[in-house]
């Protein structure tokens, strides 16, 4: 026998919710759509705003969605799904408008952190494009990036004078391997082909090396897993290619393939780049 998330009595089998329980259900999911959402505008609004006391007035977002839940007997679990869900689907809207500002983000992380809303449970790109907001504010404003990366700037050897800018941790490097064209045996196959509009070459196959760590510094990239250790040097970088969730990069060397890294989030990734290339000149 099930228990109904609402009032925790027996809702019958295979039941987790009561006909009679499901305006409140619904009322509490519908609370915290409104919350998440009133409180992007509020923390989007601040920014332009100097009147300091409607700064102290506005409500906690944490104390706002805790508000939500109007019954004790809410399920712990279910209520944190709905909050969950509430919040990757404002995070969602908030990151393809590009209403993006350190205020907004450090709201909705800090509510991420407090429900603990993981990359499981949300697209990782969402975290990482909330998480870079604030550093990529500053390369867009001319500021600095003063991070302590702690021991990682040890497992790789600076030359001198280098400087270490940006890590990317749990980063994965592909790269496209040459195939050779396609035989036409007969003519028949060369005509099917082209009815088909098939293409004349095999697809690239991608070699993906074992997850590493991707380091960012003044001079240009080192990647590095278990088993490969790969330098690329700004001077050696023909073009960057941003994508979604990482950056394409292509040697100037004649006939080398681009290499892929993916990194989270292309734009701040593009961006970072430009700017760690830019102390260095």
């Amino acid at each position: 026998m099930g228990k109904c998330v609402v009032c925790s009595k027996s809702a019958g089998p295979f039941n987790s919710l009561h006909k009679a329980c499901l305006s409140e259900y619904q009322s509490v999911r519908k609370c915290l759509h409104d919350t998440f959402y009133e409180s992007v505008q509020s923390a989007q609004k601040s920014l332009d705003s100097t009147d300091s006391k409607a700064l102290l007035d506005s409500i906690d977002p944490l104390v706002a969605i805790a508000s939500c839940k109007t019954s004790v007997h809410f399920s712990e679990a279910h209520f944190n799904e709905l909050v969950s869900k509430a919040w990757l689907a404002q995070a969602e809207q908030v990151v393809k408008h590009a209403d993006l500002n350190s205020r907004v983000t450090k709201t909705l992380l800090r509510i991420a952190k407090q429900y603990h809303i993981k990359t499981v449970d949300a697209d990782d790109y969402l975290m990482e494009r909330l998480s870079n907001v604030e550093y990529l504010e500053r390369i867009q404003n001319n500021q600095t990036i003063d991070k302590d990366f702690g021991n990682l700037a040890e497992v790789i050897a600076l030359m001198q004078n280098e400087k270490l800018v940006w890590v990317f941790e749990n980063t994965t490097r592909s790269e496209p391997q040459r195939h050779s064209q396609g035989k036409q045996w007969t003519v028949f196959s060369s005509v099917l082909n082209n009815i088909l509009m098939r293409k004349r070459y095999k697809e690239l196959a991608m070699k993906v090396d074992e997850s590493g760590i991707l380091f960012v510094t003044d001079h240009g990239l080192y990647y590095k897993n278990a088993e490969i250790q790969v330098q690329t040097k700004f001077s050696d970088i023909h073009s960057l290619t941003p994508m979604k969730n990482g950056m394409r990069i292509q040697a100037k060397t004649a006939g080398a393939m681009p290499d892929t890294y993916i990194t989270g989030d292309g734009r701040f990734t593009y961006a970072l780049l430009q700017y760690a290339q830019s102390l260095h000149n």
